[in-house]
């Protein structure tokens, strides 16, 4: 997918107006981050996730981390939040970096987190800048997936930890459209090998790999037997993101998972010595 067809995919006016109203604070009065939890973790298993990812990475109050493709700012906000690091969020969509610096500073974390418009694959840092960067479900929509890993490579100190997740490509077809991509001409999808081959050729060790698929279709089904279905709150907010065609295509998602067509894994790597 193209840089302008990145922004225009999940480019949306008002987005934190409306994310403030979904939360009932439009109107001004006390924010705290995890009030913002439930609207703004826009990634596969959302609040879950994020927690379980951090929590790989284990990153310390002093670090500085960059979050690749930070949407509307909720993971960097999570991290800033639950671990008094700093971090710099990067996205292409100037919609998403207007709406996290407006939440951030709603919830008092404009000094522990920061945005920028921008592309990864020329990150605008210089060498060696970060301790850590988190990468959340973009990969998707990005063709230069190496491009992208020499670019964090290049900004991470020497021993920097990267976690990226990503949905590789199973056995069979998905059934579209998904998450990212309305047709499969939008979407960069890669099989598990050549995304391990990516992370090496652009210089990273491997350090643990994690196929969270069942993660994903256990809590589905969960969700679903327990009949809990997403707040209409909760609905409103990822079609500011996804389109009104959200329901549709977060369906397709677990079922391209749960019949092996798509499959999520979670990388945890980290640079070599230089």
């Amino acid at each position: 997918m193209a840089e302008t067809d990145v922004v225009s995919h999940y480019g949306s006016n008002a987005i934190a107006a409306r994310i403030l109203a979904a939360v009932g604070k439009q109107d001004g009065g006390d924010l705290s981050p995890e009030m913002l939890f439930p609207y703004d973790q826009l990634h596969g298993r959302e609040l879950a996730a994020t927690r379980d990812h951090v929590e790989r990475l284990a990153p310390q109050d002093d670090w500085r981390i960059i979050d690749i493709g930070s949407g509307v700012g909720g993971p960097a906000r999570f991290v800033a939040a639950m671990t008094g690091a700093r971090v710099t969020g990067i996205d292409l969509t100037p919609q998403f970096v207007e709406a996290s610096i407006e939440l951030t500073a709603r919830v008092g974390l404009s000094e522990k987190a920061d945005y920028v418009v921008g592309n990864a694959t020329a990150l605008p840092f210089a060498d060696g800048s970060f301790d850590a960067a988190i990468c959340f479900y973009v990969g998707m929509n990005v063709a230069a997936k190496t491009a992208v890993l020499q670019e964090i490579q290049r900004v991470l100190k020497p021993g920097g930890r990267l976690l990226w997740t990503e949905v590789v490509a199973g056995s069979g077809d998905p059934q579209f459209p998904l998450p990212w991509a309305r047709m499969p001409e939008a979407s960069h999808v890669v099989d598990a090998t050549t995304l391990r081959q990516n992370f090496l050729t652009a210089g990273f060790e491997i350090l643990d790999w994690a196929d969270e698929t069942d993660a994903h279709v256990e809590l589905a089904l969960a969700a679903q037997r327990a009949g809990v279905r997403p707040t209409a709150e909760q609905i409103v907010v990822n079609e500011i993101v996804l389109g009104a065609d959200f329901v549709e295509r977060r369906r397709n998602y677990i079922k391209s998972l749960a019949v092996g067509a798509l499959r999520s894994v979670a990388v945890l790597a980290h640079t070599k010595a230089r």
